[in-house]
């Protein structure tokens, strides 16, 4: 069973990426880790003006942040580009992202710490 999600834990996530891991596209990251981040800064790029502002600053660390965890599920990083080739193509990292990560070690280094197969 999935463990329940609290704001500490969604804040805490968000600050870790944004100040230690701004522009860090080396390694893993689990599932849970990227979503934690990703959904703020999705929902914040729906608030006009300041929320969108807010989203363009934050692109390094979230283009980071899906290449790690791209990494995990044992693609490139480069799937992101995807999201030029045509109007559906950010689909293509989104089906990557929405994957359990490899479990045990892969290319792109071990295993997140706290995840396992089933995540």
């Amino acid at each position: 069973m999935a463990q329940a999600i609290t704001a500490t834990e969604i804040i805490d996530n968000f600050k870790k990426i944004v100040t230690t891991q701004y522009i860090c596209f080396d390694g893993r990251m689990s599932l849970r880790e990227y979503w934690l981040f990703a959904l703020p800064v999705y929902i914040l790029g729906f608030v006009p003006v300041l929320g969108q502002v807010i989203a363009l600053a934050l692109l390094l660390p979230f283009i980071g942040a899906t290449a790690r965890r791209l990494h995990d599920t044992g693609k490139t990083g480069w799937f992101q580009l995807c999201v030029f080739l045509c109007g559906i193509g950010f689909l293509v990292p989104l089906f990557f992202c929405i994957q359990a990560g490899d479990p045990g070690d892969n290319q792109y280094g071990p295993a997140p710490a706290g995840t396992d197969s089933a995540e």
